[in-house]
């Protein structure tokens, strides 16, 4: 184990997991620590910078910055049969957190511009403009085949009109429905994130005033922040 991890695992037990269980009435003895193996050094090191520059609030176990919509908890519960209760790493929201910490260091996002989960639950993360409008939303996934996933859904449905019902297979019904917050806010970028950085940026290009719209690739250089 790198020494990033080794630091983040001894943080989690330390700090995070007692904390999370505490409020919860949960034992740490039900988390398995078998977990933390899908966690990459990247998103490790970029959670606990974001927690250390105090970029998130804790509270009761949970992480959230000042945009967000919803409080954010890096742990998966399991069965309440259970005894302990099965306890998870959750890898979404650990590079969700550490990705407000990216947006701010290296992209330039103040602060406050910046929430995780958006109004409407569409996405993960999002960055505002000064007038409170979507500019960036962020979706994460835990691994690259989710993300390789989702987009070749996103492209297929944001090419076509508003569906009479939504897909019934899981993932494409989760893709669709970014495309429907797409459609709702229209953000000027959308980032799809996964482990270890992988994933891609596109410009939302609206075709006229339709519901269509074509996601031109780009670079994560688009991502530095702007006043607007």
């Amino acid at each position: 184990m790198s020494n990033i991890l080794a630091c983040f695992t001894k943080r989690l037990n330390e700090e995070w997991l007692p904390d999370f269980c505490s409020h919860r009435n949960h034992s740490t003895q039900g988390f398995s620590s078998a977990s933390i193996a899908k966690l990459t050094e990247h998103d490790a090191y970029w959670f606990m910078r974001t927690i250390d520059e105090k970029l998130v609030e804790i509270d009761r176990g949970c992480f959230t910055v000042t945009r967000s919509a919803a409080n954010e908890q890096i742990f998966w519960e399991g069965k309440r049969s259970c005894d302990p209760r099965p306890i998870t790493l959750w890898i979404e929201p650990v590079i969700t957190i550490g990705t407000v910490g990216r947006l701010h260091n290296e992209f330039g996002w103040p602060i406050d511009k910046l929430g995780m989960q958006s109004k409407t639950w569409a996405f993960d993360l999002v960055g505002y403009d000064v007038a409170g409008n979507e500019r960036l939303a962020c979706e994460v996934k835990k691994d690259r085949r989710e993300i390789d996933l989702m987009m070749a859904h996103i492209q297929e449905y944001s090419a076509i009109g508003k569906l009479d019902t939504e897909p019934t297979n899981p993932k494409a019904r989760n893709a669709y429905r970014k495309v429907k917050g797409i459609r709702r806010s229209w953000p000027t970028w959308f980032w799809a994130l996964g482990p270890a950085g992988y994933g891609g940026v596109w410009r939302i290009d609206r075709i006229s005033n339709t519901e269509t719209f074509a996601l031109v690739p780009s670079t994560e250089t688009e991502l530095r922040h702007h006043d607007a």
